[in-house]
């Protein structure tokens, strides 16, 4: 099986982690306030993370760099077509982008509705020229408070059209899932569904609130699923999706390596285990070397790669007559 080639799938790359570091410098130097840094590779050794971190959170405030280069709706524009480029260049034929308009738009000023109009530029763009088909996901981010949750759902609903599904993500231990049952219900009546952070650095009893009390579909990580029995079997059988990131995983310390990594289990225990890159950017990998890792390090052979796939397919927040088309030209290799 040729990963780098195979049409791929993934449900979990946030677009304010998958920015290319050259985009970053010559934001900066555009906006005439150079970084030190002068090529890619220097600035990959304070805007990447390429070893394993103390926490989630010491991950994250990796973000920053990144997440100062979305200054201008142009450049909105710009960093979400390079991100639709970059998956097809990585032979991912249907993914799905998640973004925080908070945490994208407040450092500068921006405003939420015309930074969705630059996504979806930027994006469609992308689709078109490169046959990718793309959902996008809004996040509320946590940290930055209840009001700020209210006041994503209030957008989600407003660009519920242009939206596939809704996200809760950031900081994690403070969070539990029983703060936003109220934040969140509007969701239910807009058929917004929806994936949220959990499971990455907490122990199972935050995914299992999640999926009891938030109703979610999917979980990003969800990696502590697998340490109790009752919320792996609650989540196998709701058919929750787990959007695991191998790599990601083991950097923000969810895990403590790769070996120690549950996908595999999950797997053959009936969950519906996808496989992701998270950042691409933050973390300099792509979704051909995350397959990669789950083949070489994880233990997946080549029926568990194309059920992980078709996994991401079959869950994907897109709506079925555009998943129905990109099976037919993509994924015909997943048919036995």
């Amino acid at each position: 099986m040729d990963l780098r080639s195979l049409p791929k799938a993934e449900l979990h790359r946030h677009l304010e982690g998958a920015v290319r570091l050259d985009t970053i410098l010559q934001v900066h130097r555009d906006a005439g306030d150079p970084l030190p840094e002068s090529t890619s590779e220097e600035l990959a050794a304070r805007a990447q993370v390429r070893a394993p971190m103390g926490s989630l959170e010491e991950v994250l405030s990796y973000f920053r760099i990144a997440q100062d280069s979305f200054r201008t709706y142009e450049w909105i524009e710009r960093i979400s077509y390079e991100a639709v480029e970059d998956l097809a260049a990585d032979g991912v034929r249907l993914a799905e982008l998640r973004f925080s308009p908070d945490f994208m738009c407040r450092p500068h000023g921006l405003e939420w509705d015309p930074a969705m109009d630059a996504v979806v530029a930027g994006v469609e763009r992308g689709a078109r020229e490169h046959d990718v088909a793309v959902g996008l996901i809004a996040i509320a981010s946590r940290s930055y408070g209840i009001e700020s949750v209210e006041r994503t759902v209030e957008f989600a609903i407003r660009q519920r059209e242009r939206l596939v599904g809704f996200d809760l993500a950031d900081e994690e231990r403070s969070y539990p899932p029983r703060m936003y049952v109220e934040a969140l219900a509007p969701l239910s009546d807009a058929q917004l569904p929806i994936t949220a952070h959990y499971g990455e650095a907490t122990g199972p009893e935050f995914p299992r609130e999640a999926i009891e009390l938030l109703g979610v579909r999917r979980l990003g990580h969800g990696v502590s699923v697998g340490q109790d029995a009752a919320v792996t079997a609650l989540a196998r059988d709701r058919g929750v999706t787990l959007e695991m990131c191998p790599t990601s995983n083991v950097r923000t310390n969810a895990v403590a390596s790769l070996e120690a990594h549950p996908a595999h289990r999950l797997l053959h225990e009936g969950v519906r285990v996808t496989i992701n890159t998270d950042d691409p950017g933050l973390f300099g990998i792509d979704l051909t070397g995350e397959l990669t890792v789950a083949r070489d390090e994880l233990g997946f052979d080549e029926q568990d790669l194309r059920l992980a796939i078709e996994n991401a397919l079959e869950a994907s927040f897109l709506d079925e007559a555009t998943k129905a088309s990109v099976r037919a030209r993509h994924f015909r290799w997943l048919s036995p």
